[in-house]
């Protein structure tokens, strides 16, 4: 058996709308190397889990144990979903990716490339191309990166990839409890912050981010990356 370069992990709730097209751009890769794609579902109320039956051949489920969906402001339960694909996952890089957004055909094959050509390479952030509740591109973008004695301004979620050995050293810390408004994003963000010349700001639109009435975390995005 080939060993696995990406482990895809999808996060769920309640995303039956979009998670056909989610999962389809992720079983479109064109990358030559092996990857799996994890579905992690917490514990959805709407059709989610019925959807997904047509992809179960080629994509793996997992069934969070509890319900940690206690506020709609509370980010725990995105920490709880992520946190039990990671535990399962075989793949030496982990690309996220919320069940609203999707990625290019080339996203994981550019994100191998560049972990391999830079051996140092722990975390890359690619950026997103914005859809909005229309369903069309919004050409606004952003700069991402580092600024001396600010917080980095960091794209989204499903634009965030990293090496698994790096989220297993730092596991106890990204997955604190505390302060449970703190999104797994700007935490991963923290860190990559702490390890500048292992980071790399891929100037590269690669994933499609959905932005509906809906979409916590881009309320979250705005308040992490203001000055």
């Amino acid at each position: 058996m080939k060993k696995i370069k990406i482990s895809i992990l999808i996060a769920n709730y309640n995303g039956e709308k979009y998670l056909s097209k989610c999962i389809n751009s992720c079983l479109a890769q064109n990358i030559k190397e092996q990857y799996e794609i994890i579905f992690i579902d917490d514990n959805s109320t709407d059709n989610s889990l019925s959807k997904f039956k047509k992809f179960k051949k080629n994509v793996r489920l997992i069934k969070t144990t509890k319900s940690k969906n206690i506020s709609k402001f509370n980010t725990y339960y995105q920490l709880n979903t992520y946190y039990q694909g990671i535990v399962k996952a075989k793949g030496e890089i982990i690309c996220f990716l919320d069940s609203d957004d999707y990625l290019k055909k080339s996203k994981l094959s550019q994100i191998s490339y560049y972990y391999s050509k830079h051996k140092n390479l722990d975390f890359i952030f690619d950026r997103p191309i914005y859809i909005n509740s229309k369903h069309e591109i919004d050409s606004k973008q952003k700069d991402y990166g580092f600024r001396e004695n600010k917080w980095p301004i960091f794209p989204p979620q499903s634009c965030i990839s990293i090496k698994k050995k790096i989220l297993k050293k730092n596991i106890s810390k990204l997955f604190k409890k505390r302060f449970p408004l703190t999104t797994l994003d700007f935490r991963i963000a923290a860190l990559a912050d702490r390890n500048r010349k292992n980071t790399f700001f891929l100037k590269k639109d690669l994933t499609f981010y959905f932005q509906h009435e809906n979409n916590e975390s881009n309320k979250n995005f705005i308040k992490f990356n203001a000055n």
